[in-house]
């Protein structure tokens, strides 16, 4: 317990912006309330919980806790009254001996070596969802006492503005990765949702191709989730990757460390942008850079979402002959002879 509270709360800021790993500072936080294992966890309204992060603990048991055990849990009734920041031992929720001859207690706990353990509330809203902590001690240990409790309590509010932190750190990574319009979410190779940015429900509304029903990201296609469920694999294994389909492009990647507190490696980080908000954004910049007027920033806007010009007189309320007539002093003012060569150079960036 060398460690202070300054620190870990130093820690905590640290990890949101992913200068300091998630799993250090769970080890951190456990060594500190006197355990010698921990998880964090999280939890929809209704659904069970589920480890996102562990320290000292078996994988084979969490990935048992996590397919199956987490749904028979029966501290977990218990643990949802349990208010926001506050903290509680596992024996006061349900002692030991009540559930021992159980196959939870033998499959969890004897074959885990989780003695006991303290429940932390980090959050519970919206924008995060219920998220938890829970540090352990092994049955060689003895069991926890309310200052172990109370001292648990006092880094919640901390953990919880650092979370919080880090989903808006995420959010400038995925703005980065897609420009403007974008949405993001986390999955797993099963196209699992885990997270999804608070905007998710109205982008995928608005996009079309992409829906979420219940916890899956799917395209109505079966040969376009493969796809996606190929390019999760090649984004955790090789190198970001990214997809187009029907007006949105995604973006997948990593996990970005500030956001390691809900997902493991086996998960990704998927940012959405739908190519109108892109072409949008392009058309803008370059339309700028070449003194576009507002009608041919405009059409050229267009161009790039669709590549053809009565669409662009259409929707402009101009016939075809004045939207070539504005596609020529374009391509003069741009020093280019062909208009696909201007919508590479405006895709690109490219305004030299």
């Amino acid at each position: 317990m060398g460690l202070s509270i300054e620190l870990l709360e130093r820690r905590c800021r640290d990890a949101a912006t992913g200068a300091y790993a998630w799993d250090a500072l769970l080890r951190d936080i456990g060594e500190w309330v006197g355990g010698s294992k921990g998880m964090m966890l999280g939890a929809g309204l209704l659904g069970p919980h589920r480890h996102t992060l562990d320290w000292n603990h078996d994988p084979k048991g969490l990935a048992r806790y996590n397919s199956y055990y987490n749904r028979f849990d029966p501290r977990t009734p218990y643990a949802r009254l349990t208010p926001l920041h506050g903290a509680q031992l596992g024996q006061k929720y349900v002692r030991n001996e009540s559930i021992a001859k159980t196959e939870y207690f033998q499959a969890i706990n004897l074959d885990g070596d989780v003695k006991d353990s303290v429940h932390g509330i980090i959050a519970n809203d919206a924008e995060i969802g219920r998220r938890s902590i829970s540090i352990q001690r092994g049955f060689k240990e003895e069991f926890f006492a309310e200052r172990e409790a109370e001292r648990l309590a006092v880094i919640l509010p901390t953990l919880e503005r650092a979370m919080k932190d880090s989903i808006r750190v995420a959010r400038s990574v995925a703005g980065h990765m897609s420009g403007n319009g974008y949405c993001y979410m986390v999955v797993d190779r099963a196209r699992r949702v885990i997270f999804a940015d608070s905007s998710q429900d109205q982008y995928l509304a608005r996009s079309g191709p992409l829906s979420s029903t219940g916890d899956l990201l799917a395209s109505g296609n079966e040969g376009v989730d493969r796809a996606i469920e190929q390019a999760i694999e090649t984004a955790l294994g090789e190198r970001p990757v990214s997809l187009h389909l029907s007006g949105v492009k995604m973006e997948f990647s990593r996990v970005p460390q500030a956001l390691a507190w809900l997902a493991d490696k086996d998960h990704c980080f998927l940012a959405i942008v739908a190519q109108e908000k892109q072409a949008e954004t392009s058309a803008r910049l370059f339309a700028t850079a070449h003194d576009f007027s507002a009608r041919e920033a405009d059409i050229l806007a267009i161009l790039l979402a669709e590549d053809d010009l009565r669409l662009a007189a259409d929707r402009c309320g101009l016939t075809y002959e004045t939207v070539r007539w504005h596609l020529k002093n374009m391509q003069m003012k741009c020093g280019v002879s062909r208009r696909e060569t201007m919508l590479a150079a405006a895709r690109k960036g490219r305004i030299g």
